[in-house]
């Protein structure tokens, strides 16, 4: 009889650990995996943070103004406020900070141009977004640490 119980006691036991190790590389896998999706939507807002930083240069370095710019200005900042709403969502709030602070920037940038009216207008552009992309690179490495 007693040992009918130590077994079933053993068993039991056995079974606790087995279920607690199982919760724990589960719970390891969902960070694992919401860790991924965060770093693919940060990278996705820098590609596009990267595009409309392209389209102050050609309006403000290479002179383009046309229909076809604004379509892609209007497009490249739709996006990037997009991209950067999803940050909202699945980021600290000093990521979002930071993303949003780079979001304003480069849409300054577009709209009213580099502070500096001197020559070359790309550097001035890259000059005038280059603090709060590096603020907000500094953020995510510290974040995803």
């Amino acid at each position: 009889m007693l040992g009918v119980v130590v077994s079933s006691l053993a068993q039991y036991s056995l079974g606790r650990a087995s279920e607690r190790a199982e919760v724990r590389r589960s719970a390891r896998e969902r960070a694992e995996a919401r860790r991924n999706e965060r770093v693919t939507h940060l990278i996705d807002f820098l590609a596009v943070v990267q595009e409309a930083e392209r389209v102050a240069v050609d309006r403000y370095h290479h002179h383009l103004a046309d229909e076809q710019w604004q379509a892609r200005q209007m497009q490249a900042v739709d996006r990037m406020w997009v991209a950067q709403k999803t940050i909202h969502m699945l980021c600290a709030s000093e990521v979002n900070a930071a993303a949003r602070r780079l979001a304003y920037d480069v849409q300054d940038v577009i709209r009213k141009g580099p502070e500096d009216p001197g020559e070359p207008q790309d550097e001035k552009v890259w000059a005038y977004i280059r603090p709060s992309r590096k603020a907000f690179l500094d953020v995510v490495r510290d974040h995803l640490k």
